[in-house]
């Protein structure tokens, strides 16, 4: 009664209480019960206002049932969830647990200061140690009686130790000794030492071979960098497909064009493939709307858009075309409208398969970057991508229906003269014999006074550039940029900073009437986010900045090929990642436009990056941390330049990352079937050990759990999941309370937790779902409200009867109802085995067809007899 009564006061009232409890008849008493409404601590289990606390209070509080469950919910409902128990024992605390329905179990902390047997002092302290590690404010040096200063109390964390190991283990021991004579001769090598390699050869230090020590050493040193990069480098390769699938998929086809394109309805229907056409008009209204009516066909299997093929340009916008905005709107629209139907996008001339093949059309591999990320984002609503020729015939149809149908989960396919081609990444390792690319005269970079640019510029200082022509958007007068031209004036290298504009294409040919030797493009505009949440002002912005440059110099240039032309790309474009839509597209684009001029006999290398320390989502610490534990490895900006000097004269697109695939090949290929990397040593075998076996039955049985049950289940499951999306170990950060945000999502997280959380409950997430349920119990909470489903409608008993009275008994029986109409009739209320039931009522078949309905109903409702 602390904080009511005065100390007199409260000790008259436990005497009062005393002497009422002594006079109250024998028999009774005081029990805890377990029900489908608990019995509870306080007599109403509401807050008492004033005035409550009067005789006739007392006198109810005797006689009434506690309501300690109401109690604790009303507490909850106050954003009270911490409850220390100041009795003799622990049995409030051990109660409180179980009446939390509805309200995961770690959102709520109980202990007991004080119980029956045991130490008291170490009770208590045990209770102030469980409010402490559940993240309550505990005022240490108070607890203490200021035996501790409030200096010297240390924080502790609010969670287990975790007792992780990071030392190094040692090698197993070999089964023998090895000889070590390889290592220190090589050793001796690297640092020119001839005595110690004469040693480890065992021979005399002859002087003569001082020469040869110093061959060896710089040859050893370039071997070492070649292997170095050979360990980041990949390429894309198309193989023949040689499987045999069905003919002709399932279901009916939604083919989606515009009036520009011809329909190819007549030539797919030859091969065995029910179509239904949809000519939609991009700007004439949102595509869920004309979509809608034929996506809610139940007969509606797939969606097959050719709207790409609508080259048309956009006013005002260089590369972007009607066709590929319009295909970014259907990912959206289908998105938004839910749809069940998987969409397949055709392109043609999208990439090219081989060397007999056309360059690339630039306009078309956009649309197959941003499919990279829509196969990432909604593996549940994508179905591929397929190439084909400009103009369709019965056999390249044939083979489209047949990619259709579906040959062993490919989803990147190109159909040519000669058959259907497959998408592969696989390493690349350079040439042996192939000389490091020679930098001399002039190098023209692209925004080369920041970012990854300030890097190149000062490698091609000291690979042998005698000039630069640095791009910059900015102030050349800045501190930083002004930094930047007096380092490289110091190294010897003259400067020329510009700001000219990529449009103006005299002010291009200016930079380039002294001739230059080598460019390097490395200016970029990044912007992450869902295929959902682009906009095409956007991609169109961001595309122009990626390419502006690249395409005014490839045209100023003309036949003058330098001898270097490098441009920088993503790896967003080679092989996608969640939330890198724009990316992907953009540098889909940058890697066509390479693909050109390397088709023209012109020098053109586009090197694809993966992550760079220090620059983008690396630039953050925790993000960077995050990458690692997800098999993606940051390249050291310094190790990323020198590289440059090894990816010229390969093929025209270089993907150069660091990838730790047994980590990263699983999640990638977690929800979604990936040859695109199978054909890469190891990634088989490490996406078929991750493999979860499936569990179809996992929402069925959380729905059919009590409510109590299926939220912890829900949480814990949440939490988990978090925690594997996040890299972490275990569940014991992943505070219900606390931000995705703040534990560092990124777009990549995001997705990985959707999709393993719909995988695992077998319900269609949104990509955005972090982004709308922003904490942990929020996330359970939404989770919870999709298991439910819909509420029962309510049965209209006036209108059960209206159906029933076209529906004579025979059709009851036939339909296997009769049985059970009957066993409700039943007065008694004891079942009886449907068969017996058959049996005796075969002689008031006649009876039951002379009922109407009504009193057909009133048996069944209420239990009389015919």
């Amino acid at each position: 009664m602390a904080g009511v009564l005065s100390l007199p006061d409260a000790a008259v009232l436990v005497a009062a209480r005393g002497r009422l409890m002594d006079a109250l008849p024998g028999g009774g008493a005081m029990a805890a019960v377990a029900a489908g409404e608990p019995v509870v601590s306080n007599v109403t289990g509401g807050i008492a206002g004033a005035g409550r606390f009067t005789a006739d209070y007392w006198a109810e509080h005797v006689r009434a049932p506690v309501r300690f469950a109401d109690g604790i919910r009303t507490l909850l409902d106050e954003r009270v969830d911490t409850f220390l128990e100041l009795g003799p024992d622990a049995v409030l605390t051990a109660a409180g647990p179980d009446c939390l329905t509805g309200q995961p179990d770690e959102d709520v902390v109980f202990a007991a200061a004080q119980r029956r047997t045991g130490d008291g002092v170490r009770t208590l302290l045990a209770a102030v140690g469980t409010l402490l590690a559940r993240g309550r404010h505990i005022d240490v040096p108070a607890l203490l009686g200021g035996s501790v200063r409030p200096a010297d109390a240390l924080e502790l964390p609010t969670y287990p130790f975790q007792r992780d190991r990071y030392w190094l283990e040692p090698a197993a021991p070999e089964a023998r000794r090895t000889d070590d004579t390889d290592g220190r001769f090589w050793a001796a090598v690297e640092a020119e030492d001839l005595a110690a390699a004469t040693e480890a050869l065992g021979v005399d230090a002859a002087p003569e071979l001082a020469p040869a020590i110093g061959v060896l050493a710089d040859w050893r040193r370039r071997r070492a960098e070649r292997s170095a990069v050979d360990d980041l480098r990949y390429r894309v390769s198309w193989k023949p497909h040689r499987g045999n699938g069905p003919a002709a998929p399932d279901g009916t086809w939604l083919v989606v064009t515009t009036a520009r394109v011809e329909d190819p309805a007549p030539l797919l229907a030859r091969q065995g493939l029910r179509t239904v056409t949809v000519q939609v008009e991009p700007g004439a209204g949102p595509l869920t709307e004309q979509l809608g009516a034929a996506l809610a066909d139940d007969t509606v299997t797939g969606v097959l858009s050719l709207l790409a093929l609508d080259d048309r340009r956009r006013p005002g916008s260089p590369l972007l075309t009607v066709g590929t905005a319009a295909t970014l709107e259907l990912v959206q629209a289908l998105a938004e409208l839910k749809a069940r139907q998987r969409l397949c996008c055709v392109t043609s001339g999208a990439v090219s398969v081989g060397t007999d093949d056309p360059a690339p059309a630039v306009e078309q591999a956009l649309v197959w970057g941003l499919g990279h990320a829509t196969a990432l984002e909604h593996p549940d609503r994508w179905a591929g991508l397929i190439d084909v020729p400009a103009r369709l015939d019965d056999r390249s149809a044939r083979a489209l229906v047949a990619a259709l149908a579906g040959l062993a989960d490919e989803d990147q396919v190109a159909v040519r003269t000669t058959g259907l081609h497959v998408r592969r990444v696989v390493p690349a390792p350079a040439e042996p014999t192939a000389p490091p690319a020679h930098i001399h005269g002039t190098v023209l970079v692209t925004g080369g006074t920041e970012g990854l640019g300030r890097h190149v510029a000062r490698w091609l200082a000291g690979a042998g550039a005698e000039h630069l022509v640095l791009t910059l958007d900015g102030d050349p007068g800045a501190p930083d940029v002004a930094a930047l031209a007096d380092e490289l004036g110091e190294r010897g290298v003259g400067v020329t900073l510009t700001t000219a504009d990529p449009t103006d294409r005299e002010a291009v040919a200016a930079l380039l009437d002294g001739g230059v030797t080598g460019v390097v493009h490395t200016a970029d505009l990044v912007r992450t986010g869902p295929v959902t949440g682009i906009t095409t002002a956007e991609l169109d912005a961001v595309l122009t900045a990626k390419t502006g440059w690249l395409t005014a110099l490839d045209d100023a240039l003309g036949d003058r090929p330098p001898e270097l032309f490098v441009a920088f790309s993503s790896v967003a474009g080679v092989w996608g990642g969640g939330g890198q839509g724009t990316p992907g597209a953009t540098n889909a684009v940058v890697d066509a436009i390479m693909r050109r001029r390397r088709a023209r006999g012109l020098p053109a290398t586009s090197v694809a990056w993966g992550v760079i320390d220090g620059f983008g989502v690396a630039a953050d610490p925790e993000a960077r941390e995050q990458l690692r534990r997800r098999g993606v490895l940051p390249i050291a900006p310094e190790a990323a330049v020198a590289a440059l000097a090894h990816v010229t004269g390969g093929d025209p697109v270089v993907a150069m990352a660091r990838i730790d695939w047994p980590a990263f090949a699983p999640a990638f290929a977690s929800l979604r079937p990936s040859p695109l990397i199978g054909d890469i040593p190891g990634v088989r075998a490490a996406i078929e050990a991750a493999r979860p076996e499936p569990d179809e039955g996992a929402a069925r049985r959380l729905a059919d759990l009590p409510e109590a049950e299926r939220d912890r289940a829900l949480t814990r499951l949440v939490r988990e999941t978090t925690a594997t999306a996040l890299g972490h170990q275990g569940a014991g950060a992943i505070g219900p309370r606390r931000a995705f945000q703040e534990m560092g999502f990124d777009s990549l997280a995001a997705v990985s937790l959707r999709n393993a959380l719909g995988a695992a409950l077998g319900i269609s997430l949104p990509a955005t779902l972090v982004f709308d349920h922003p904490t942990p119990a929020a996330l359970v909470e939404h989770l919870r409200t999709e298991l439910a489903g819909p509420p029962e409608a309510e049965v209209d008993e006036a209108e059960l009867r209206r159906a029933l009275a076209t529906v004579p008994a025979s059709r009851l029986r036939e339909a296997g109802v009769l049985d059970v109409l009957l066993d409700l009739a039943r007065t008694d209320g004891a079942p009886a085995p449907a068969r017996a039931v058959v049996d005796k009522v075969t002689d008031k078949i006649e009876q039951i067809d002379r009922m109407d309905v009504a009193d057909l109903l009133q048996q069944a409702l209420e239990g009389t007899q015919p």
